[in-house]
């Protein structure tokens, strides 16, 4: 009788690890820095600053001017730590953001530089980023 009770105990605990590990998104290898043309990091970014933007209540558009620190941990997808400077440009939201068009603010009264961190979590093959976090500050 006692055996017929140990094998549902191990499948309940084992069904909790399994529920336990997906809410933890277990990690695979720890962050690392990487480069900023480091496999899937270059659409990570872009989107990054992209969802900025929108999220931004700012009627100017910013674009990146220094990539400070990447990093990438491996989980069961992509996490990125980004931090890095975005500058405001001459671009309203009311056009379509393009870096190489959009010149940074020139007037000394709209000139502004953030400093900020975002996490997101990527599984580029499926083209899915999620920024989960998000935090600047002026510089």
């Amino acid at each position: 009788m006692s055996r017929l009770l140990q094998i549902p105990l191990l499948l309940l605990t084992s069904l909790f690890l399994v529920i336990q590990a997906q809410e933890n998104q277990d990690v695979w290898r720890k962050f690392i820095d990487i480069e900023q043309n480091h496999a899937f990091f270059p659409e990570t970014l872009r989107f990054s600053i992209k969802q900025y933007n929108k999220d931004s209540n700012d009627e100017y558009l910013y674009q990146m001017t220094q990539l400070i620190r990447a990093q990438e941990q491996l989980s069961n997808g992509f996490e990125y730590l980004i931090n890095l400077e975005l500058s405001r440009t001459m671009c309203t939201k009311d056009v379509e953001f393009d870096p190489v068009n959009c010149s940074l603010q020139e007037d000394p009264k709209l000139y502004k530089v953030i400093n900020c961190t975002f996490f997101v979590f990527a599984v580029p093959w499926n083209e899915q980023y999620e920024l989960r976090r998000s935090n600047c500050t002026n510089v």
